[in-house]
């Protein structure tokens, strides 16, 4: 008995096509010439790109032999798709299904791909790794935000990193491009957030500093520090804190700002100072008298003690006042 499957319109119930489906592989197996049979499922979960009836179908006899037929690509990794059985008929058809062989299919066929999921600690140390050599000494990745959940085919995979953008968003964090690879095809782009922590030496207080202490060597030593957590006028090189004054308490292992230094007074208003004059060459040395009070560098006002006249320099050392013309 030959049979023929017509597709069915308009409003009639799907039930009605799996019926004819059902009775026509019913009968193609019953007949003498059967040898093999196909009774593909109404759900089935599949690994590969690709569909196959062996995906799909209890295979027997000489049904064995359609195995290979593509039935239709598979959905996303993770995600469902819904088949008809007629698609799945005519590609056997196609394939030249005879009544040598008998089939059971359904009306429609739920299709699931099969998936792993990625998640952020293994995220986290493929970025790690493959940052770690590309980022500026002393910059650490300190914190990583996954935008979404990771969901892949499955089988081995590789994972690619963009170093991350030079500019920050809210938080401190960084974009960077996440590429998930299989068999070097692009399976996944993840969209991250990362965080750089940047470490460098700063100079402490080896000990409780008092407010007006002049700083020396033994006062400071370097620690290292997490640098973008502290003020950006935070002093890296203990040379230029020493000889310098405490404007403020300072605790013992505590960051030094600028701000928190003054350059130690050299010279006061009232004090007998020593004048050096230079201009063109030639260079005076005479006495004066302070009429401001300053440090190192600062520019202060002094009178010649023998002409009176006002000259403005720069305090060299103690009592030494410079002025260049």
């Amino acid at each position: 008995m030959r049979h023929v499957l017509r597709s069915v319109g308009g409003g009639l119930a799907i039930q009605a096509l799996a019926t004819l489906l059902a009775i026509a592989g019913t009968a193609a197996a019953a007949g003498p010439l059967a040898s093999g049979k196909i009774k593909v499922l109404p759900q089935a979960t599949v690994a590969g790109a690709t569909v196959r009836l062996s995906d799909l179908a209890a295979l027997d006899g000489t049904g064995v032999d359609f195995a290979d037929v593509e039935i239709c690509p598979s959905p996303e990794a993770g995600a469902s798709r819904r088949i008809s059985g007629q698609s799945v008929l005519t590609k056997l058809q196609e394939a030249g299904l005879g009544e040598g062989v008998g089939y059971t299919i359904p009306a429609t066929i739920s299709i699931t791909r099969a998936h792993q999921v990625i998640d952020e600690a293994t995220l986290r140390g493929a970025i790690e790794a493959q940052l770690g050599d590309r980022l500026p000494p002393g910059d650490r990745v300190d914190e990583i935000d996954v935008q979404r959940q990771v969901r892949i085919p499955l089988g081995a995979y590789d994972v690619e990193v963009d170093p991350p953008s030079s500019q920050a968003t809210g938080g401190g964090f960084r974009r960077s491009d996440v590429r998930v690879l299989q068999d070097g095809v692009v399976t996944a782009n993840v969209p991250v957030r990362v965080k750089i922590a940047t470490f460098g030496n700063v100079v402490v207080a080896r000990q409780p500093i008092a407010r007006g202490t002049i700083l020396s060597e033994a006062d400071l030593r370097l620690e290292e520090r997490r640098l973008d957590e502290l003020p950006t006028t935070v002093l890296t090189d203990v040379e230029a804190a020493i000889g310098r004054e405490a404007r403020v308490a300072l605790a013992a292992g505590k960051p030094l700002t600028v701000q928190a230094l003054a350059n130690a007074v050299l010279v006061k208003r009232g004090d007998a100072v020593r004048v050096l004059v230079e201009k063109g060459g030639l260079r005076l040395s005479i006495a004066g008298e302070a009429m401001d009070t300053g440090g190192a560098g600062e520019r202060v006002r002094v009178v010649n003690a023998s002409s009176k006249r006002e000259l403005v320099g720069r305090v060299v050392d103690h009592g030494t006042v410079s002025v260049v013309y």
